[in-house]
């Protein structure tokens, strides 16, 4: 997949972990509660100090010290870097989620069974049983960036909740949703082009025969979780019986259902099977195809169907922590602090039909 997840700039330099600054400094915790609003629960002449070590910074790199500029962005990029990952753990609920260091492959485990053809009793012979077998084969990860306009003189003035605070906050929400964005196409893709025995139905709107169809199948792997944007989970709203004609609302199934309904307008359960919806966040950067609004980060017409306690095919790998850099944007002459973290995921070979999915084709897929 090409990387489209970058951010122009000239000049660039690669910041590195300083020896005077690492994840457990003061100065770190002590930047990290300033940016979100907070008092630092540090002593105060720590607290003070640290301030005045970040000014002196911010006053070096505005004069060109490159140095300072790397120590500022490690401070940033520590600030960023837990709540993030902390957010990229939900992946759990998609698939497997691994952590790999740096030297470390993102290695794909497909499991498959041998010896299926067992038998009631043993004839002549003992009986074959089932074994599961598993191997690996590695795969590349993809680059997700974000980043934004470092201001040094508002963090010289001692203005840490700004500009900077705010940049910081969408930093974390931007690569969030690129990396959900990136693994739910490879799912998408995963599915939709496998070989052999898959669970993949696309058609025109979100069909109660289709769903149910899928549901029976899937129910066969386990418990199941249905989850998608908006647009696909509240279509589960008619199917259970409750539909607005006009001004008028007529709930014709349970009146529990309804107020369910009213209160957060979607149903959480259907036919034995937890209904969620995937946040799927504005891209501001991005209009839609027609220009008439704001694009979103995710497809809006996937419905998934993972079944629970099951060996699950999705697996994610975020490799290594974040990464940072600086540089002079091209267009604007900015001063950018860019922000990078490596994901990996794959549906695994020959488990494709552990996932099902119904896809609408009223709204398209975007190629990564």
């Amino acid at each position: 997949m090409e990387n489209i997840y970058e951010i122009n700039m000239k000049n660039v330099e690669r910041d590195v972990d300083t020896l005077r600054i690492t994840k457990k400094s003061p100065i770190v915790e002590v930047f990290s509660a300033l940016v979100q609003g907070n008092t630092p629960k540090l002593n105060g002449k720590i607290v003070d100090k640290s301030v005045e070590a970040i000014k002196e910074m911010c006053s070096k790199a505005l004069n060109g010290d490159s140095v300072a500029r790397s120590e500022i962005n490690t401070i940033i990029r520590f600030s960023i870097e837990p709540a993030l990952l902390e957010r990229i753990k939900l992946f759990s609920f998609m698939g497997t989620y691994h952590t790999l260091a740096y030297h470390e492959a993102a290695m794909v485990k497909t499991y498959n069974y041998e010896s299926v053809d067992s038998r009631f009793q043993a004839s002549s012979s003992d009986v074959p049983f089932a074994a599961l077998n598993y191997k690996e084969y590695p795969i590349g990860t993809q680059t997700i960036s974000g980043g934004f306009a470092v201001d040094y003189r508002e963090l010289q003035s001692g203005n840490f909740d700004g500009n900077v605070a705010e940049g910081i906050n969408q930093v974390q929400t931007d690569m969030f949703n690129k990396c959900v964005y990136f693994v739910t196409r490879v799912l998408y893709d995963g599915i939709k082009n496998a070989k052999g025995v898959k669970h993949f139905h696309e058609e025109s709107g979100i069909v109660k025969s289709s769903v149910d169809e899928m549901l029976k199948t899937m129910r066969r792997y386990g418990r199941v979780n249905i989850c998608g944007d908006f647009s696909v989970v509240s279509a589960f709203n008619d199917f259970m019986g409750y539909k607005t004609f006009g001004d008028t609302t007529i709930p014709f199934g349970s009146n529990v259902v309804a107020d369910e309904i009213r209160k957060t307008g979607l149903v959480s359960y259907y036919n034995g099977a937890f209904i969620t919806e995937l946040p799927n966040s504005i891209n501001f950067t991005k209009l839609n195809k027609d220009g008439t609004d704001y694009d979103l980060y995710l497809p809006q017409g996937l419905l998934f169907f993972l079944p629970q306690g099951s060996i699950s095919p999705l697996q994610i790998f975020q490799r290594g922590g974040m990464t940072s850099m600086a540089g002079e944007d091209i267009v604007t002459r900015q001063h950018l602090t860019r922000f990078d973290l490596e994901i990996g995921a794959d549906v695994a070979r020959g488990m494709e039909h552990w996932i099902g999915l119904v896809s609408d084709l009223n709204y398209e897929v975007p190629e990564v």
